[in-house]
């Protein structure tokens, strides 16, 4: 795979991801509003719609890796660390990198409010048997 080809679609399948996190981050705020609500079956129905997206996600995070496999362990390592917004491209960086680390800035942030907002229903809903309750 040419290079150009490769970071094309390394960012074509990030700004998926991206696109599909901030729906999840969109239906959870929606399950929290409906459970405000006291309408849990509403809140079924859109769990059932966020888990759709979630198995996209993990469908993308394969595709991702099977295109890492066309570059080094180094590389990887690096595109990685842009993706999940821990590292942030230096100036010096191709303009691919930094898109890819201001993309993977937005997902870190994006799953940090999803992560959130998640906490608060699976409390709501499960109390004390809450995946997020400390043991």
């Amino acid at each position: 795979m040419a290079e150009q080809e490769f970071w094309n679609e390394l960012l074509k399948q990030a700004q998926g991801r991206y696109q599909t996190i901030n729906e999840v981050l969109r239906v959870t705020k929606e399950i929290a509003d409906v459970l405000s609500r006291d309408d849990r079956v509403a809140a079924q129905m859109l769990l059932e719609m966020r888990q759709e997206s979630l198995d996209y996600l993990s469908e993308s995070t394969e595709r991702i890796y099977l295109l890492l496999q066309c570059t080094n362990e180094e590389e990887q390592a690096e595109v990685l660390s842009l993706l999940k917004g821990e590292t942030r491209a230096s100036l010096e960086d191709s303009f691919e990198k930094k898109k890819l680390g201001e993309i993977g800035d937005n997902i870190r942030r994006t799953l940090e409010k999803t992560v959130e907002l998640d906490r608060g229903i699976s409390v709501r809903l499960a109390g004390k048997d809450s995946f997020y309750q400390e043991s």
